[in-house]
């Protein structure tokens, strides 16, 4: 996920209190207006009731004494502290709203697993988080968050929290677990966590884009998206063993590969050589790889940001992400090291322009939905980053538990995770479009354009893509 602050920007103002405009109805719910971004996910979710998509699954093995009253407290805390946790999208007259339910206390009866080792139940649980006959969000008629217990043994257990994405990012995952552990160890000691005052909620940036977008606030930055985007290319079409049209098989699935240190340090290395963001590097050997697949030498990708622009942006819980076009144009005759000049310029353009949420541009510019999504190929990089990092709170060791993906609306996600310990590179994809053999085909493509071009810079992207056959 990217992190950038554009040259120049629309100021955004936060509002006294921090929740927007006020609309208190007779049951004491808070209404505000829904933002664009939840705008689409409550259009997706009424169309497709029965999907259990647009989910954000936050799994925890707690190793250690756990006060499951504490815990108990803290969540109750934490979904005190955080509106969106406790809302839902209602639509009258005309308007979408955010409703802000009344808080309720949470409690965690423990779920029923299977196994006679705690391995085996971990196991259990892992299927459980990803089956089909789980415990879904709502955020038509709620709740939009969950919170579920497992015990694996003495002193060990799972603990997960679902949360709509509509009204939760990757960013806010983090937030929320740093908040939850000082939230349980002041409620160890009978107190409550004395957290400094959100002056800034999600509903305060919906506010604002809506605001901002009505008033022509937008105009400079539509003005760069309407010329980045007329005549739009077709959508990127990889080989597929299945139909696309009205396919509404969003299982996935997803092949990975770890390269050790010194080669994610090499692409680093790689990348300050070519004076370009190793995002830039890696995006630009994805679309050599996608021409080499499809031909296409004009593409778009989806590109996730953070779209947090202020210290106070950076510790609500909401649905900031957005997700931005960037156009590739990967000429055969031209070479790597321009070609990442140029995806490098675009990436600058787009975080620029960055704060035009997606759902405007597709009003202002001839961009259009592929099927059920905007973008079939997505691509992130995440360098150096916490989120995922074991936590620990009063004798409490909280590690991550690893789930696979249960679902997407992208055709193919390619995620690259780089820290110390090296480069993760994760390639979903809808196993009804595509076979696991081709998408290890490309994954290993992919880390040869890399691999060549690091030897050779000047390489053209012909010439890397005939080391390919």
């Amino acid at each position: 996920m990217l992190l950038a602050r554009p040259a120049r920007r629309p100021k955004l103002q936060c509002v006294s209190n921090p929740m927007g405009s006020r609309n208190l109805n007779k049951d004491g719910e808070l209404k505000t207006l829904a933002s664009y971004a939840q705008r689409s996910m409550w259009s997706f979710a009424l169309r497709y009731r029965s999907a259990s998509l647009n989910e954000i699954t936050i799994p925890y093995r707690v190793r250690g004494p756990l006060r499951v009253g504490a815990m108990e407290d803290a969540l109750t805390d934490l979904i005190e502290r955080h509106p969106t946790l406790r809302a839902v999208l209602h639509y009258e007259r005309g308007q979408l709203f955010q409703v802000v339910l009344p808080a309720q206390r949470i409690t965690l009866p423990l779920a029923p697993v299977e196994g006679s080792t705690a391995e085996e139940r971990l196991e259990a649980v892992r299927a459980a988080l990803t089956s089909n006959d789980r415990p879904a969000v709502n955020v038509i008629s709620g709740p939009s968050t969950l919170a579920r217990l497992w015990r694996l043994g003495e002193d060990d257990h799972v603990l997960c929290l679902q949360v709509h994405h509509a009204m939760c990012d990757g960013w806010s995952t983090g937030v929320m677990m740093r908040e939850l552990m000082l939230m349980y160890e002041a409620r160890v000691d009978g107190s409550r966590a004395e957290l400094p005052r959100l002056v800034q909620q999600y509903a305060d940036v919906a506010q604002w884009e809506i605001e901002t977008y009505e008033s022509g606030g937008f105009a400079e930055e539509i003005e760069y998206w309407q010329g980045e985007l007329a005549d739009p290319p077709p959508a990127i079409a990889l080989p597929t063993k299945g139909v696309r049209k009205g396919n509404r098989d969003w299982r996935a699935h997803l092949e990975h590969v770890e390269r050790p240190p010194h080669e994610h340090q090499g692409l680093r290395d790689f990348s300050k050589h070519l004076r370009v963001s190793p995002f830039s590097l890696f995006l630009s050997a994805l679309a050599v790889l996608l021409r080499h697949r499809t031909g296409s030498e004009d593409q778009l990708i989806g590109v996730p940001t953070l779209n947090r622009w202020s210290e106070e942006a950076m510790k609500f819980v909401g649905y900031a992400t957005s997700l931005m076009p960037v156009r590739l144009r990967p000429h055969g005759g031209l070479g790597f090291d321009e070609l990442c000049h140029r995806v490098q310029a675009s990436t600058r353009m787009m975080l620029a322009c960055g704060r035009v949420p997606l759902e405007v541009l597709m009003r202002e510019t001839p961009l259009v939905p592929s099927g059920n999504t905007v973008f079939r190929i997505w691509c992130q990089y995440i360098d150096g980053s916490a989120a995922g990092a074991p936590l620990s709170a009063r004798g409490l060791q909280f590690i991550p538990v690893s789930t696979d993906r249960h679902s997407m609306l992208s055709e193919l996600d390619l995620d690259l995770f780089g820290s110390d310990d090296g480069l993760r590179c994760e390639f979903s994809y809808r196993p009804c479009l595509f076979e696991a053999q081709d998408v290890r085909a490309m994954m290993s493509d992919f880390l040869l354009i890399l691999q060549s071009a690091q030897a050779h810079p000047s390489l053209t992207v012909d010439e890397l893509a005939r080391r390919l056959n």
